[in-house]
């Protein structure tokens, strides 16, 4: 078996047991975050049921991660500069792509990403929310899963039943937590909560990053189609993403070994 290379890009795969837990807007907010901290980062949005990245970066395209699979156009063709010089692959509303990719269609996208394993030092991929089976694939074959987890009682038992399919199919063991649209206190009791449950039933590691508050400017980013930390830098959710990328950065990512990885960026490097 080929040794694993030294790839720079570590995907994060950003997650949630369903919609609604503000998962994109985790995923757009430190995506520029990192970006801004020097960090090479790119933003692929994979939720096929409302692939809306680019709306919330301010950043038009009439080309998505479709064309990409058709061979139509290849990647530096479709993704797209957004704020602090990220780069943002734009998703495709509809079926058939993101956590549903067909074979084929993986083979097509290993294609167009292992030219640029090296180019990035973090690869962000806004996942469907949910526990559709192969979506489950998708966020597995990640470096690191960054679960949303909200406060309201059915996103939580969701959170809960999503750990629990990654970590039983898939023998993922290692999570990181963000808690969304809370205070520092309640997310630091949510994510308590949801620890003790996960420690009684599941062999899983949780490892908190931190809460982001429900702070109005989200909302005022969302209806002027810019991302807080652009539109509002000083806000207090601004700086909580900014924190989240702190410790984003600080931690040892190291790549997940063999198998069939995100979009094929291991086989780039020669593992199968």
């Amino acid at each position: 078996m080929s040794v694993i290379g030294t790839r720079t890009a570590r995907v994060i795969a950003v997650t949630s047991g369903k919609g609604g837990t503000g998962k994109t807007n985790v995923s757009v907010n430190l995506s520029v975050s990192l970006a801004r901290l020097g960090r090479r980062t790119m933003l692929v949005d994979c939720d096929v049921g409302l692939a809306n990245a680019n709306i919330l970066l301010g950043v038009d395209s009439d080309l998505t991660i479709a064309d990409l699979t058709t061979r139509e156009r290849r990647i530096g063709e479709v993704t797209r500069k957004g704020p602090a010089g990220m780069t943002l692959l734009p998703g495709h509303s509809g079926t058939g792509l993101g956590g549903g990719l067909a074979d084929g269609a993986r083979a097509v996208l290993a294609d167009a990403f292992r030219p640029h394993a090296d180019d990035y030092d973090h690869v962000l991929v806004d996942t469907g929310g949910g526990m559709a089976g192969e979506g489950l694939s998708l966020v597995a074959s990640s470096d690191l899963i960054l679960v949303v987890l909200a406060s309201e009682p059915t996103a939580f038992m969701d959170a809960y039943a999503l750990v629990k399919g990654l970590a039983l199919r898939h023998g993922c063991t290692d999570f990181a937590v963000v808690a969304n649209r809370v205070s520092a206190a309640e997310g630091r009791a949510l994510f308590d909560r949801f620890s003790g449950v996960v420690g009684r039933f599941l062999p899983a590691n949780l490892d908190y990053l931190g809460a982001i508050p429900d702070d109005p400017y989200l909302r005022d980013s969302v209806y002027a189609k810019r991302c807080c930390v652009e539109a509002f830098p000083s806000s207090p959710a601004s700086r909580a993403f900014g924190r989240l990328a702190e410790r984003i950065a600080g931690l040892d990512m190291p790549m997940m070994p063999g198998g069939h990885r995100f979009f094929g960026l291991e086989a780039a490097h020669g593992a199968h």
